[in-house]
This record gives C-alpha cells, structure tokens and sequence, in this order.
C-alpha cells in the first residue's frame, strides 16, 4: 500500500502536467491565424497513458485533463470553448484505445500488422471523427473565414499527425510491463558514418531559405532515406526517437517561416510538412515493426535449430553408444570388442608389447535360468559385469562376448600378469554375493587366458586360443584359471 500510493499519486500528478505541457507546446506550433497548430501532441501521451494503464483511474484521468485543457487554452480560449475541445480530445483518444484493445493491439508495435491496427484506430478513426465535431465546435464559436472542410482537414492532419509521433515515442520509452528485455541491434562503422551524413543534411536544411542553400535546393525529401535507413538498421525504438528527431527539425523549420518546400503559401507549406512527417512516421515504424518481427523469428528459428541440433547430436549419441554397447550389462559389445582387439592388436606388434585375452564364462548358468528364470539370470550377468569391472585395470577392455560369456582385453600383459589379472577377478567374483529376490545367490566363472602371437593378424586368432583355454578350465572342473601357453614372438 505504501508503495503504491506515490505510484498513483505521481501518476495523477504528472499526466495532466504533461498534458498542459503538450498542449502549449503545440500552440507555440501554431502557423495560421486562426490559432490552429501543425502538430496535436498531448493526446498522444493521453493515449499511450490509457495503452499502458488500462482503464485505471480514467475517471480521475479524464477530470484532469479537462483541467489541464482548461488551463492550457486560457486565454487564448474562453473556459467553455477549452472544456469542450478537453472532451474532444478525451472522445478522440478514448475511441482509439476501444478499438485498439478490441483489436488486441500490441502497445510495443512489434509487428507491421500493430502499425496497420494503430493507424486505422488512432490517426484515422480517432483522429477523423473528434476533427469533426472540433472542427463544428470552432467553425461555430468562433464563426472564422476559413472553410469547415479546411478546419478539419487541418484539425484532423494535427491530430493524426501528432498521434502518429507522440504515441509510438511514450510507448517506445515506457518500460515492458513484463519485464521483458528489449532486441538489440549490433551497430557498425558504417552507422556512425550514416549518423555524420545525416547531421549534415540537417544542418543544410536548417540553413536553407525557402528550401535553398547557397544555389542548392534542400528539401526535406532528402531526409527520408536517412529514416529508411534508420528503420532497417535500428529497433523500433531507436527509429522513433530518430523520426521524432526529424519530425521536431521539420516542425522548426516550418515554424520560422523558412518555407522548407519552396516558396508556398503558409497553409500549403503546413499541409506538405504534415504530409511529409505521415510518410516518414508510417515508412519507418513499418519497416522497423517488420524488420524487427523477422529478426525475432529468425532468433525463434535459430533457438529451434539449436535446440533440434542439441537433441540430433544426443540421439546420434545415443545410437552410436547402442550399436557398440550391450543393452544388459551396459558393457561393450561383441561388434565394439572386436575392432578393440584388432586396435590393440595392431598397437602391440607396431610397438612389440605384449597384449592378452581373458575369456570368462559363468558356470552353471544355465542352472541358474531353468531354477529361478531368465529375469534372475540377467541379474546375474548384471552382478558379474558389475564385479568384473570392478576387478580389471583401467586400461583394460571389458565386454559381453555373448550369453554368459565376457571378455578382457589386458594390453601390456604378459602371460604371467593376464594370468594374475584373471585370478584377481574369478577370487573377486567368488567372494561376492548376487542378491535376487528372497534368495541370495554365489556364483564362480572360468576363466581362458591367452596372449598375442607375432604371426596372429586376426582377433579371432588370440580369441580361439582363449577359448580353448576355458574349455580346458571347464572340463578340469570349473572355477578356475588357464592359460594357452604362448609360442615366443618372431622379431
């Protein structure tokens, strides 16, 4: 409560302060004799007040404005005559802010359909139809020469107009209600030298007399490609703080009666000043709205491609983590032992180490399956991978074989250490305990060892000689350890 009471206050405070700071603004604008201005600001910021806060207050808003219309006109108006212009504005503005909350229009114009929804509720609708009526109330009260039809060309342009500046500037400044952070846009050594072009240009135009420096026509046309430039470089915020910048040179260079089209009558000179700041505001909101909406989704398609990459790169991962995996044991496979045993092999004879094989077959597995089924089996071969794995070096292989079998590939190991390596994992294997459900279980392996022979090109050369190795452990009782006494190597 304490922290929002200010917040209201302020807002109470400030909004119809700037209201009566927009209108005397806009009067000093004033070009014609019958008081009317080029450029309507206060009701943009009425606006963009009633796009930012909703329906909040607007009682409070409305009565104060009023206030501040009063205080702003007089004396130029009579008390009546500036309530009654306050209430056009208020009609002018709330019928933009009906139609663009109707319109579920986006107050950040963050896409070409925003601009296309503001224009038709704000510069067109809302503008048109309070020109009406203001320009009746005038053309009646103050019974001026100047035809009804002139009066609301020229109320509605002003009006439009200044909607069409004020409201993208104030929303453009105004914080996210989302918090959400603005795009950024990386500027290069070639916007700075555009910035020193623009510079110039304006310095001649503000020099120029009847739109001539020196000889040379300036118009105010020349400005253009720099807002163009502005709207396809910068965000939206940035371009309407540039348009608003060009937007106030126009505006200056009019009011001084430098005639910046030419040598024109005052009322023509306002109509193509006008004219000119509608294109320039329409162009470079549009193209930044539509710029900065393909930027986003270009952002959208780059996360969702990244996202996709990150996920591909996972799952070609994964599938090449399960074409050389066993999905039981989590252990090699028979296909990634064999390209370790040739890739080892080749190592051991280009660098005359020694290289063994180690062939464990669990015994009496099949007892095992048929007594307490295949599900218990697999807790079995999980049990022997886990010790196993456990029991060989860090440098060695350990893979599924097939079944009940597995394989260790021992680089650097003699017939004495593969014989030792083989007798620390069956001692290890057999101490250990499987727990299955409501039994606890103990189960041995045999064990073949084998090592490399200078003339062995294949694995299954060193494998075979393994394997002859377990049969022989087998069938001198199981749970035990031999070997396949080497040929020595032929240098």
């Amino acid at each position: 409560m304490t922290s929002s009471a200010p917040s209201r206050l302020t807002q109470l405070v400030l909004v119809p302060l700037l209201f009566y700071i927009g209108v005397k603004l806009s009067l000093m604008l004033a070009v014609l004799p019958d008081v009317v201005v080029m450029l309507w600001l206060p009701n943009g910021l009425l606006l963009s007040t009633l796009l930012h806060y909703g329906r909040q207050r607007y009682p409070c808003f409305a009565a104060l404005i009023i206030v501040a219309e009063i205080a702003a006109d007089y004396p130029t108006f009579s008390i009546f005559e500036a309530a009654l212009f306050g209430a056009i504005n208020l009609f002018e503005v709330t019928v933009a802010y009906l139609l663009l909350r109707h319109w579920r229009f986006n107050p950040r114009f963050s896409a070409p359909i925003d601009i296309a929804k503001f224009l038709a509720a704000g510069p067109v609708i809302g503008a048109l139809s309070a020109a009406c009526f203001a320009a009746a109330v005038y053309h009646h009260i103050r019974g001026t020469e100047t035809a009804y039809l002139d009066l609301l060309r020229i109320w509605w342009f002003s009006d439009g107009t200044g909607l069409l500046i004020i409201t993208p500037l104030v929303l453009s400044l105004w914080p996210p209600q989302n918090g959400s952070a603005d795009e950024r846009v990386a500027l290069r050594w070639f916007d700075a030298i555009a910035a020193v072009l623009a510079l110039a240009v304006v310095s001649l135009f503000v020099l120029a007399e009847k739109g001539v420096f020196r000889g040379a026509q300036i118009r105010p046309i020349l400005l253009f490609p720099f807002v163009v430039y502005a709207a396809a470089r910068l965000t939206p915020r940035a371009t309407t703080i540039v348009v608003v910048g060009f937007v106030a040179v126009v505006l200056f260079v009019t009011k001084n009666g430098q005639q910046p089209f030419g040598d024109l009558p005052v009322g023509e000179t306002v109509l193509q000043a006008q004219q000119l700041v509608f294109l320039m505001t329409i162009t470079s909101l549009g193209l930044a709205a539509l710029l900065s909406q393909l930027r986003a989704n270009t952002r959208q398609l780059e996360a969702r491609v990244q996202e996709r990459t990150v996920e591909l790169r996972a799952a070609n991962e994964r599938l090449q983590l399960l074409t050389v995996t066993d999905s039981l044991t989590g252990l090699l496979n028979r296909r990634a032992l064999f390209e370790s045993i040739r890739q080892e092999m080749a190592r051991a004879l280009r660098h005359r180490h020694e290289l063994s094989v180690i062939i464990l077959d669990v015994d009496h597995f099949k007892n095992v399956n048929d007594r307490y089924g295949h599900a218990v089996g697999d807790i079995v071969l999980r049990h022997v991978a886990s010790v196993t794995a456990r029991a060989v070096r860090g440098t060695d292989v350990l893979a599924r074989y097939g079944g009940e079998e597995f394989v260790i590939v021992a680089p650097e190991s003699d017939r004495t250490q593969a014989l030792q390596l083989a007798e620390r994992i069956r001692s290890t294997l057999e101490a250990s305990e499987v727990s299955v459900p409501h039994h606890r279980l103990r189960v041995t392996a045999s064990l073949g060892v084998s090592t490399l022979r200078a003339d062995d090109r294949e694995p299954e050369q060193i494998l075979e000689r393994a394997d002859m190795a377990l049969y022989a452990a087998k069938e001198s009782g199981r749970n035990r350890v031999v070997a396949n006494p080497p040929l020595a190597m032929r240098s």
